[in-house]
């Protein structure tokens, strides 16, 4: 005879990761159900285990930990379980400060969740859930490369700057497909769809290896033991410029990156058409994303919002463009016509190339708090 088990078991890690990020996982007669705050995930499979699938899915969430049965509940929710485990949750005290270190770090928590939720929903294939995930990964960089002086020096710019460098060359791919694809509709409509296709199933599979890999669960470790290491380091041990209010110090961060992209805007004029104007435009995109997220973490210009967005949006159809043509070079053999399509593009590219430096001395006007 078979007993029936009354109520809804939750499970958790024995650290209570899940409830800690606002999600509760129960099941109740082989019915799973995830709740996030994007909304509902169910599963069918056995009360006594979490699904292989539903454990990879919220990785992001338990670092690995194992997860197992934290309380058993006839309802309530995430507000029922929040009672029934009471006194283990232990919240961190992260008092408002703001100080350099103090605005900072809560950027940079805030860039941490957001990289775990992209995760989730790009295990579930959400759309743009890539272009999020890309977006949390470089925003931390931009955020540990510009303020390193404030939190702890350029070895941390060095291993875990590097580890994001990994994960957005990892997510690219797919997040370029997407972007490719739909913009082909205008030149091509539907003959390139089984290209693309094609491109997009490799992709995603290499951000499924990227995920699933072990060097992936370093790098979240990695973030979470550093945003507890620079919370609950004693104030007087930090530097004294993470100390001063953040007005004073980060402004003059955020300086030098924005000089580093006007060194790089002034080596693309004269450049003609080729390979060496696109690497130096794609340089100054790359440097851009790094002042758009330190300016994030730091606190932007009030009359800048407007030039740093066209600044950006001008250098991401100049990249688009450029790759455009890769595709349209590859896909040509087999449709003379998109040749005109090709000439187009690479039109589109000049225009971009030739309005940047005017772009980016519009930006720099909105800029000047910066320097003075």
């Amino acid at each position: 005879m078979t007993t029936t088990v009354a109520g809804t078991a939750f499970f958790d890690t024995d650290a209570l990761r899940l409830l800690r990020s606002g999600l509760t996982l129960g099941v109740r007669g082989g019915e799973w159900r995830l709740e996030t705050p994007d909304g509902e995930v169910r599963f069918t499979g056995s009360d006594q285990a979490v699904p292989p699938t539903l454990s990879r899915l919220l990785r992001a969430y338990t670092r690995d930990a194992q997860l197992v049965p934290v309380a058993r509940l006839d309802g309530g929710g995430a507000a029922g379980l929040r009672a029934a485990v009471g006194g283990r949750i232990a919240e961190p005290h992260r008092p408002h400060d703001d100080s350099a270190r103090g605005v900072v770090l809560r950027y940079v928590r805030t860039q941490i969740a957001a990289l775990a939720a992209a995760d989730l929903a790009v295990r579930q294939d959400k759309p743009d859930a890539v272009h999020r995930m890309r977006v949390a990964a470089h925003r931390l960089r931009g955020a540990f490369s510009a303020y390193a002086p404030v939190l702890g020096g350029t070895k941390l710019v060095r291993e875990i700057g590097g580890a994001l460098r990994w994960l957005g060359g990892e997510l690219a791919p797919a997040r370029d497909v997407e972007v490719q694809w739909a913009r082909s509709r205008a030149w091509a409509g539907e003959r390139t769809d089984a290209y693309f296709a094609a491109l997009a199933g490799e992709a995603r599979e290499q951000v499924r290896r990227a995920l699933d890999s072990h060097r992936y669960a370093q790098l979240l470790n990695a973030l979470d033991v550093l945003e507890v290491v620079l919370s609950e380091q004693p104030r007087r041990e930090w530097r004294k410029a993470a100390r001063r209010p953040a007005a004073k110090v980060l402004p003059k961060l955020a300086r030098a990156v924005a000089e580093d992209v006007d060194g790089r805007v002034a080596r693309v004029a004269g450049l003609p058409a080729g390979p060496a104007r696109d690497r130096a435009v794609h340089d100054v995109r790359k440097a851009a994303k790094r002042l758009r997220y330190a300016l994030e973490a730091g606190g932007r210009p009030p009359g800048a919002k407007p030039a740093l967005e066209a600044f950006q949006d001008l250098l991401g159809e100049f990249q688009d463009a450029v790759v455009a043509q890769e595709h349209l070079s590859a896909l040509e053999a087999g449709d003379g016509a998109l040749a005109a399509a090709r000439a187009a593009e690479a039109a589109v590219a000049a225009r971009c190339a030739a309005a940047l430096p005017a772009a980016w001395q519009r930006l720099r006007r909105g800029l000047r708090p910066l320097w003075t």
